[in-house]
């Protein structure tokens, strides 16, 4: 016989799993300051390529007037202003991702605690029926 509260409870699993719980099931591994320090160094690292691509990008297209004026250039002004800047966008960026990272841990744990409830339901569904089921051991006499 089908127990109608043991089917809604697999389905309510069911689609989280299958949605938004994709996600939040992979946020549920880590600590909060782990899931928030992973994805800050992920974005890190990131940023870091992609300020070096834009300032590449920058030298090819301004090659020309860079050539002409590498002989007056202070390269000590160039490269405190270069690290200074890659300093700020880095900052810039971590603050961020440290803000939106906790943010979403902190607003996907509700929804763990719920789906890690249902799941507990579910298991304790199934040690009654596996209770229910065993008949008792006879011992056997010599």
């Amino acid at each position: 016989m089908v127990n109608g509260e043991k089917v809604i409870l697999m389905t309510k699993l069911a689609m989280y799993e299958q949605s938004l719980g994709r996600e939040d099931l992979d946020k549920g591994k880590y600590f909060k300051s782990d899931y928030v320090k992973y994805n800050c160094l992920k974005t890190l690292v990131s940023t870091t390529v992609l300020f070096w691509v834009i300032v590449a990008a920058y030298v090819y297209y301004n090659l020309g007037t860079i050539m002409e004026e590498l002989a007056s250039m202070d390269y000590l002004s160039v490269a405190y202003k270069l690290i200074l800047y890659y300093g700020l966008v880095c900052l810039a960026f971590l603050v961020f991702a440290w803000v939106l990272y906790s943010y979403r841990y902190i607003k996907a744990k509700p929804k763990l605690i719920k789906y890690n409830q249902n799941l507990k339901k579910l298991i304790d569904f199934y040690d009654k029926k596996d209770k229910t089921k065993r008949p008792a051991r006879k011992r056997r006499t010599r």
